[in-house]
């Protein structure tokens, strides 16, 4: 395994090491490939091209024009990720591969009058923007300025920042100590070692990343950033920190094998479209292939990698993966996908998505994880993060208090999937959630039980499709799309249903597919008031509109019992506090 994964390393980060070649008088291009540490550009020479005439496009923002001398206070869309972008540097690494690529000492210039622009204008002592010298923007443009130096023949100009920058990155009190930025914070400080020929702050460096790695990423390889999207650029970056540690022929920590289970957890969180499930910080789309492993095969939708073992995975982190198949036995992007969420409390890019569920099945998603939408401490931000934009039960005029779920019992088998959640973020309220999906036909069961000692309004909700235009009638709410579709059925009681689509005070139906953009999307709210109320309710995929039918329902003290048939085909469930059964009538 830890061959295939130094492979996978060799891979990712391309095959070149650093060119070492010397500089003349006049200026020219490093020799032979670019360094694999300094990114891949997207277009670099078109983006350069842009950079020249002032036009930045810093992704996924639209492209602005700015005065060619920046001010390095620019904001011009109100957005601390755009700030971040400005202020990292990154941006000038397209200059930087261009004049690599092309010898066109246009890109050379604008790329040094660049760096050495941000410089002179963010002292540490009066910079310019609260993101001049932030933890993380510190952290990337310490690594554009390693590049420079090497590639831009600029060592001796940026000696004395690249200086300024490792002390800082070495100091305890400015160390973040956890999440992405700490590793991001640790591998700048490892090249501008090497630059700078510093062995203490490489050993340093080293140190650093080897106990986040063991804090960070559990021994199924789940980080704990509670997010898919972030799974892979930690992948991404503990990848890069191996190759690292090995070209600088230092022994690789023993932690970095969990490195290996990383790509397995990715896989189960690869819909059976090609796309990630956007669970926390994550943005719409298409999932990493990692060659050689089992996320291989589900971003390439069965094309290529090794096939998954299972088609379920529980994760002791705080997730469950579940889907119907691996494209044997229907083709692969209408298998049926659903994810569960419980497990510590909120942390670095997680949500309030305590006891959430997602549900995908034929091409689409049938119910949705709203998305992050963006980064600025506002009201937005505050909703795509919060209870409200997730598929949970939520209690009017009570606080969440961002409390952790418990898993009380998780039972798979042939015939379905059983798991049994309480969680009690609201002050005074138990919420216990019990989700039920037969393996045979598709279908599931969520049981609400919500337990107080005063009288609340609580809120069922279930997010949508944007163009899944739902209707509701009696107790039933039904999708209409062309292909891929949802029976919501309500088993017991007549909660007040209805749909809310792109409310803004409250806000609620809304998705963000990407950062920075949102369109509306239709939210089911199933109302009901009282102290201890219940939900059992019946979730239906479908190519088309499935036929659904219930009968002989039975309430139990502690679980429930009913016969469902989808599409002429039944099955009896019976579930009583920890015993599942599902079998054929």
């Amino acid at each position: 395994m830890i061959r295939v994964l130094l492979a996978i390393v060799v891979a990712i980060t391309s095959t070149s090491l650093p060119a070492g070649a010397a500089r003349g008088a006049d200026p020219v291009p490093a020799s032979g490939d670019f360094p694999w540490n300094c990114g891949s550009p997207a277009n670099p020479i078109a983006r350069a091209d842009e950079l020249l005439a002032g036009r930045y496009a810093f992704y996924p923002f639209r492209t602005v024009t700015l005065p060619l001398d920046l001010t390095w206070r620019e904001d011009p869309f109100h957005d601390r990720n755009w700030q971040l972008q400005e202020h990292n540097l990154y941006f000038a690494l397209a200059l930087v591969r261009a004049w690599h690529d092309t010898g066109n000492l246009q890109y050379r210039e604008r790329a040094r009058s660049l760096i050495l622009d941000w410089i002179k204008d963010n002292p540490r002592s009066a910079p310019r923007s609260e993101f001049s010298w932030g933890d993380h923007s510190t952290a990337l443009r310490a690594i554009v300025l390693v590049c420079a130096a090497r590639e831009l023949d600029m060592a001796a100009e940026l000696r004395s920042s690249m200086t300024t920058h490792a002390a800082l990155l070495a100091s305890p009190s400015f160390y973040r100590g956890y999440g992405n930025h700490s590793l991001d914070q640790s591998l700048a400080l490892f090249d501008l070692a090497v630059q700078l020929g510093r062995t203490d702050w490489r050993a340093l460096a080293v140190s650093r990343i080897t106990t986040l790695l063991a804090q960070s990423v559990d021994t199924q390889g789940v980080t704990n950033e509670q997010s898919v999207g972030y799974e892979g650029y930690n992948y991404r970056r503990y990848l890069q920190a191996w190759r690292r540690i090995v070209e600088a022929g230092l022994t690789l920590p023993s932690v970095f094998s969990r490195l290996s289970r990383m790509p397995d957890f990715l896989a189960y969180a690869t819909l059976p479209n090609g796309e990630y499930e956007m669970i926390g910080d994550t943005d719409r789309g298409r999932a990493s292939v990692i060659l050689g492993t089992r996320a291989e095969f589900a971003a390439t939708q069965g094309a290529s990698g090794v096939k998954p073992a299972s088609t379920v995975a529980l994760y002791s982190a705080g997730y469950l993966f579940a889907r119907s198949g691996w494209g044997e036995t229907r083709p692969y992007a209408d298998e049926v996908a659903l994810s569960v969420r419980f497990g510590p409390a909120r942390i670095i890019h997680g949500h309030d998505d305590q006891a959430s569920l997602t549900f995908y099945g034929y091409g689409t998603k049938l119910l949705l994880d709203a998305g992050r939408y963006t980064y600025n401490s506002n009201r937005w931000r505050t909703f795509f993060t919060g209870r409200t934009a997730h598929n949970v039960v939520t209690v009017d005029g009570l606080p969440w208090t961002h409390r952790g779920t418990t898993l009380r019992s998780s039972r798979i088998s042939s015939s379905y999937v059983d798991v049994r959640l309480k969680t009690t973020g609201y002050p005074g309220v138990t919420l216990r959630r019990r989700i039920t999906y037969s393996r045979r036909l598709d279908w599931m069961i969520v049981e609400d039980q919500i337990i107080s000692a005063s009288t609340h309004k609580y809120r069922q909700l279930w997010h949508l499709a944007p163009d899944s235009a739902p209707t509701v009638t009696s107790r039933v709410v039904t999708t209409h799309r062309s292909r891929g579709n949802l029976v919501i059925r309500q088993l017991t009681g007549s909660p007040t249903t209805r749909i809310v689509t792109g409310r803004t005070s409250p806000i609620q139906g809304w998705h963000a597919p990407l950062y920075a953009y949102r369109v509306k999307a239709p939210t089911v709210e199933a109302i009901r008031i009282g102290r201890s109320v219940r939900y059992i309710t019946l979730i239906v995929p479908g190519a088309t509109g499935p036929r659904v039918r219930t009968s002989n329902l039975q309430l139990l003290r502690d679980g429930y019992a009913v016969t469902v048939t989808v599409n002429g085909r039944s099955e009896r469930v019976r579930v009583n506090g920890s015993s599942v059964s599902i079998t054929t009538p």
